[in-house]
């Protein structure tokens, strides 16, 4: 019973700060995540602004090409804060929801953080590049994108 009274944040502190050889390996895990989860926030934050932006605009006049550059340009923002956030999660799970031997599951953490940081420096790529494009070259002039990116 006191199991299901426990909230997801205080399973997720237990199992990162649990009093144990590991803990060192888990709390930089965390921190590593944590950080990143909120260095790309603000990326949450432009996908927002870019949002409103469009809504500014007199979008019968745009073409195609806006909708389908700013799609990938908000999709590209927004990827790489829900990848951080979510792999906080799956290291716990990984760990406590599993039936896997230790050795399987090193190696499944292994292969998580290579996935997620891979997915982390591919969007940040992707980032550069949409917005570079001309649909979106007022967005990231008025917004001075191209001088912090």
């Amino acid at each position: 019973m006191e199991e299901q009274e426990k909230t997801t944040l205080k399973k997720i502190s237990d199992f990162y700060f649990a009093n144990s050889w590991y803990s060192f390996f888990t709390i930089s895990y965390l921190l590593f995540f944590l950080y990143s989860t909120i260095f790309y926030f603000d990326n949450v934050i432009l996908a927002i602004k870019f949002l409103f932006y469009t809504l500014g605009l007199s979008t019968p006049l745009l073409s195609l090409g806006y909708l389908f550059w700013g799609t990938a340009f908000i999709i590209a923002l927004i990827i790489p804060f829900s990848v951080s956030l979510s792999a906080i999660f799956i290291l716990r799970n990984i760990w406590l929801k599993t039936e896997l031997q230790t050795k399987q599951k090193l190696i499944s953490t292994f292969f998580a953080i290579i996935i997620i940081v891979t997915i982390i420096i591919t969007m940040d790529d992707i980032i550069r590049n949409v917005a570079q494009q001309e649909y979106l070259i007022n967005f990231v002039e008025k917004t001075n994108l191209l001088n912090r990116i």
